[in-house]
């Protein structure tokens, strides 16, 4: 009898300490989780961030409509040398309109395109908004690749044209560039392309490739429209008379063809005319002086 109540009592001790341990280890877990935001805290966050949300909208919207922050007050237009120095101010005239104007709303594709139309001899514009109120204009020029003599019956002039033809230099020449004389009935309009583009680059990959092949320099080109054909006049003070409708390399092969019974390094020749096609596609005729 007393040694149950003795395992009785021993059972309740145990009871007790393992009780304790989950007490101290339920409060541990308990201790762990984190609290909850009451909410009240939740709804007084809600509104502050709604407010600050609303006054930055505010403040932004004041300051693109309403204020002059964003207002265009600069034009920066990049110029390389002195040489395109007027030619930076004339475009700086072109894009004024959008001086006071808000840099926002301002479409710089409609300004670039209106550089172009006006300045044709550009072959790149860029135009970008540094904010808040400057606008940054970059451009590049076509390059200049010849220098045209126009003779007309009452007049002759020079100018130096750039790779598309239009006249950017008047009454200037450039000995390192090649020459192309063209005759006409009337002087030329500087202002409209004195040489088609396609054309042109047909004249100087015509000189390029006769140089090359031949090791003869090419002192000038007679640019025949009407005709559609160039005479290459060469430094043996004859020339190559080219069809432009036909490939100027397919036409210049036949002279190198030729060079074995016509030696043109050292026969007097007037001119040679590659632009007859024979049967073979090998004909050419020449005419000694």
């Amino acid at each position: 009898m007393f040694g149950k109540k003795r395992k009785v009592k021993k059972f309740r001790n145990y009871r007790k300490r393992k009780l304790k341990k989950g007490a101290v280890s339920g409060f541990q877990r308990k201790s762990n989780r984190p609290k909850k935001t009451s909410p009240f805290i939740k709804k007084i966050k809600k509104i502050f961030y709604l407010f600050l949300f609303s006054g930055l909208t505010i403040i932004l919207i004041y300051l693109i409509f309403f204020s002059t922050y964003f207002k265009v007050t600069d034009i920066n237009v990049s110029q390389d040398n002195l040489e395109n120095q007027n030619l930076a101010s004339e475009i700086t005239k072109t894009v004024s309109s959008a001086l006071g104007r808000n840099l926002v709303f301002i479409d710089t594709e409609n300004l670039k395109i209106k550089v172009i139309d006006d300045f044709p001899e550009l072959e790149t514009v860029i135009i970008e908004k540094n904010y808040p109120h400057t606008l940054e204009i970059n451009f590049l020029e076509y390059p200049l690749v010849a220098n045209v003599i126009n003779e007309s019956p009452n007049i002759k002039k020079n100018y130096i044209i750039n790779s598309i033809g239009y006249a950017i230099k008047e009454d200037l020449e450039n000995p390192n560039l090649p020459y192309i004389k063209i005759k006409s009935d009337e002087p030329i309009n500087p202002e409209n392309s004195i040489i088609e583009a396609n054309k042109l680059k047909y004249i100087l990959d015509a000189i390029a490739y006769f140089e090359e092949k031949f090791g003869m320099r090419i002192i000038e080109v007679e640019y025949k429209k009407i005709a559609r054909e160039i005479h290459l006049f060469t430094e043996r003070n004859f020339y190559i008379w080219l069809d432009i409708q036909q490939s100027a390399e397919d036409q210049l092969k036949k002279l190198k063809k030729a060079l074995v019974k016509l030696d043109i390094y050292n026969e007097n020749l007037q001119y040679i005319d590659l632009r007859i096609a024979g049967n073979n596609g090998d004909k050419i005729i020449y005419k000694r002086k």
